[in-house]
């Protein structure tokens, strides 16, 4: 049974020292705290609040969830309630530091005389990639960002370091490790020379290596890596701008083996060998785990207002479709698209589409638990007929309502055991 969370407006309070204290959601008594003088406004936040005088200190157990990814979820919960939900979508960082790199280069040419320097650029013990740098560092402020407002006394983190290499092969044994697809080869345009027999990936005819080029299927500009699932060859013909500009390229990625995307799972890791630096005590869980702890939110058909599509005959082939299969395809205005359209294929009318509203209530709904007291076996309901009459469950038989005694009732949105049976 899911527990109920109640969602409310919370404005957050810290006190004198600025320790963070329980969230209010008297709105009406924050308004007069601030207007009499005994708050502040905590920063340059408008929803946190610093009271000046002394107060009351007694604060209860919240616990912080993250789910740390490409984005970053975070989530304070207690007392049955979410105290902060948040979602950060983080941009990447390759365009700023492409041309912060151009920007330096131009200066770099401008010199009369700049000295070589080769070897005095060691790279730190712990060094990553500016991106991989740029998305720890913006996880781990964000989490220590919720300390600072309010009391968090459980962190729960949910990550774990992936195995790249099993994710490619998941009967990978020891010793593949050591030796992968590239063994043997001094560069990757030599494994790739060996792996296509010196064919291009468009036209499948052999060239010499030196007309050959190496070309990514997904860019790297929008993510793509140098994993040789996403390397092909291409000749001088056919590796050109035109190719580029008029989506012939584009569709060599569409008809290609789709590859791994390792981003995700390499900055896991990271953040999973790295997580203890920052934060002396905290809980990791996994996904897999979580997933199973939730239950779908059910809309159960509560809407009592549908719409039935008029029905055509279409003149290809005759048969009854309806008329969202058969229209223009337009769907806005503000956007002037090349559609198919399918209307003129209308050959007659078969039904008149119309709107439907139902203002009655049935006693029981789709997914209800009930008790058939002919079989004395409990039951779930697929739907009603006859006017409410006639139980249908979900083996396909069906039952009058006299018959059946309610065991679980879906009310709504989230399902509560029904009382008194």
């Amino acid at each position: 049974m899911m527990s109920e969370i109640k969602k409310v407006d919370y404005i957050y309070v810290v006190d004198s020292n600025g320790t963070p204290l329980m969230p209010t959601s008297r709105l009406g008594m924050v308004r007069r705290w601030l207007k009499t003088g005994q708050a502040k406004w905590f920063g340059n936040s408008r929803n946190t609040i610093q009271f000046v005088r002394p107060v009351n200190t007694n604060t209860q157990e919240l616990t912080l969830g993250v789910d740390a990814g490409f984005h970053l979820g975070l989530s304070v919960v207690g007392n049955n309630r979410e105290y902060y939900v948040s979602e950060s979508l983080r941009k990447s960082e390759k365009d700023r530091i492409t041309s912060r790199r151009e920007l330096r280069r131009t200066r770099r040419n401008r010199l009369r005389y700049r000295k070589a320097r080769f070897n005095n650029r060691r790279r730190k013990d712990g060094w990553l990639a500016p991106s991989i740098q740029h998305r720890l560092d913006f996880t781990i402020k964000e989490i220590k960002r919720l300390y600072k407002f309010l009391p968090i006394t459980n962190l729960v983190v949910e990550v774990t370091p992936f195995d790249n290499q099993k994710l490619l092969n998941p009967d990978i044994q020891g010793w593949q490790y050591q030796k992968g697809k590239m063994y043997g080869f001094k560069t990757i345009k030599d494994y790739l020379l060996a792996r296509d027999n010196y064919r291009d990936a468009l036209d499948g005819k052999q060239y010499p290596a030196s007309q050959l080029r190496v070309h990514h299927l997904v860019q790297r500009k929008d993510g793509g890596s140098n994993q040789p699932d996403n390397l092909v060859l291409l000749s001088d013909i056919n590796h050109n701008q035109a190719n580029h500009n008029n989506g012939i390229l584009a569709k060599l990625r569409e008809n290609r083996q789709k590859t791994l995307d390792y981003r995700g799972a390499y900055f896991m890791s990271i953040l999973a060998t790295r997580l203890s630096n920052y934060f002396e005590h905290y809980t990791t869980t996994q996904g897999y785990l979580t997933a199973n702890l939730r239950q779908k939110l059910r809309n159960n058909n509560r809407v009592l207002q549908k719409f039935y599509d008029a029905k055509y005959i279409d003149s290809r082939d005759g048969k009854q479709k309806a008329g969202k299969e058969l229209s223009s395809g337009r769907t806005r205005r503000s956007q002037e698209l090349n559609y198919d359209n399918l209307r003129q294929l209308r050959k007659e009318k078969v039904k008149k589409g119309r709107v439907s509203i139902r203002r009655g209530h049935y006693q029981l709904r789709p997914h209800d638990v009930v008790l058939n007291t002919r079989t004395n076996r409990i039951e779930t309901v697929k739907g009603v007929q006859n006017s409410g009459t006639v139980i249908k469950f979900q083996t396909g038989k069906t039952c009058s309502i006299k018959s059946v005694v309610s065991l679980y009732h879906v009310n709504g949105i989230l399902e509560k055991k029904m009382k008194n049976i």
